[in-house]
C-alpha cells in the first residue's frame, strides 16, 4: 500500500502557492523525484479538502502523455496530498507575459496546439470534462512537450436527465467561461470547446477576446458581445484559424465544433501563420 504519511515526502521548494493550494517539488519515499499539490495551512476546511480528493480521482482515470500524470492520494489527515509526475516547465500564460513573444511558442506554435487539443480530447473520451481549459493549467518544458493539468473543478459529463439539472454555481475561470455555464445549465463537452477557444485566442495574440476590470461585465461579454476577429490583434493569422477560433466560441454550443477531435483534425489540416514567424 502507498504511505499515508505525508512526512514521508521530502519537500525540495514550494513550486506555486496560489489562493487555496500550493504545488512543491519533492523526492518520494522510493527516491523518485514528484510534484506535490496540498491545501495551505489556513484554507484546510473541508470543502478544499474535498476539493483535492475530487481531484485525485479525475486525475487518476487519465493517462495521456499530454497530461499530468496523478500518481497517488496521501490520505494523511495532517496533510493529504495529490502526488504527481514532476514536469520541469513554465505554463502558457507565463510564457505570454514575456516583454517579447516566446521563441519556442513562434517555432512549434502547431505542434503546441495539437498537443493541447490532444490532451482535451483524452479527458472527453475517458467522460471528463474539465472545466478550467486556460493558459494556467498547460505546462509547456524547454523541450515543446504540453502537459494540462488542474483537475480540481473537473466533472463526470452528465447523463440521462442529469443533462437537464442546473448546476448549483458558475465553475470556472471568468476570462474563459462559457456562456451556458454562466447560465449555470449543466455544462457538456462545448464548455470546454469555448474555453479552448478562447485559450488559442490568448495564445496566438496575447490577449483574451473579452477583458474587463468589472467582473459581472466580463461574464455580460461572454453572454452577448461579438468576439472579435484574432486578426485583429495578429495580422499574421490564416483566414483559416481565424475561422476555426470563432466557431468555438459560439455562444450556442450546438454551433461549436462539436467534438476534440474535430478541432485537433483541422488544426493539423490548416496553417497557423501567414508567413513564419521564424523568418527575418
Amino acid at each position: 500500500m502507498p504511505p499515508q504519511d505525508a512526512s514521508l515526502y521530502r519537500v525540495e521548494a514550494v513550486l506555486w502557492s496560489g489562493n487555496t493550494a500550493e504545488i512543491c517539488r519533492a523526492v518520494a519515499p522510493n527516491g523518485e523525484r514528484v510534484a506535490l499539490k496540498r491545501i495551505r495551512r489556513d484554507k484546510r476546511d473541508r470543502a478544499n479538502l474535498r476539493s483535492l480528493r475530487h481531484e485525485a480521482d479525475m486525475g487518476r482515470r487519465l493517462d495521456h502523455p499530454n497530461i499530468i500524470k496523478v500518481l497517488d492520494f496521501v490520505a494523511d489527515p495532517r496533510d493529504p496530498l495529490v502526488v504527481m509526475e514532476y514536469f520541469p516547465s513554465r505554463n502558457l500564460k507565463v510564457r505570454l507575459k514575456t516583454p517579447r513573444p516566446d521563441n519556442l511558442l513562434l517555432r512549434r506554435m502547431a505542434d503546441i496546439l495539437q498537443q493541447m487539443a490532444n490532451a482535451v480530447g483524452h479527458m472527453h473520451r475517458r467522460g471528463i470534462i474539465h472545466m478550467d481549459i486556460k493558459p494556467e493549467n498547460f505546462l509547456l518544458s524547454d523541450e515543446g512537450q504540453i502537459k494540462l493539468t488542474d483537475f480540481a473543478i473537473a466533472l463526470p459529463a452528465p447523463r440521462g436527465l442529469a443533462k437537464w439539472l442546473g448546476m448549483r454555481r458558475i465553475a470556472g475561470t471568468r476570462s474563459y467561461i462559457a456562456p451556458e455555464t454562466i447560465r449555470r445549465k449543466q455544462p457538456g463537452f462545448q464548455a470546454d470547446v469555448y474555453s479552448f477557444g478562447v485559450t488559442i485566442f490568448e495564445v496566438l495574440t496575447r490577449r483574451a477576446p473579452f477583458t474587463s476590470s468589472d467582473p459581472d461585465e466580463l461574464l455580460s461579454m461572454h453572454l452577448k458581445q461579438v468576439p472579435p476577429w484574432p486578426w485583429t490583434f495578429n495580422k499574421n493569422l490564416t483566414h483559416d484559424i481565424n475561422d476555426l477560433i470563432l466557431a468555438m466560441l459560439a455562444k450556442d454550443p450546438g454551433h461549436r465544433p462539436q467534438t476534440m477531435e474535430d478541432i485537433a483534425a483541422r488544426l493539423k489540416r490548416i496553417r497557423i501563420y501567414e508567413k513564419d514567424p521564424g523568418e527575418g
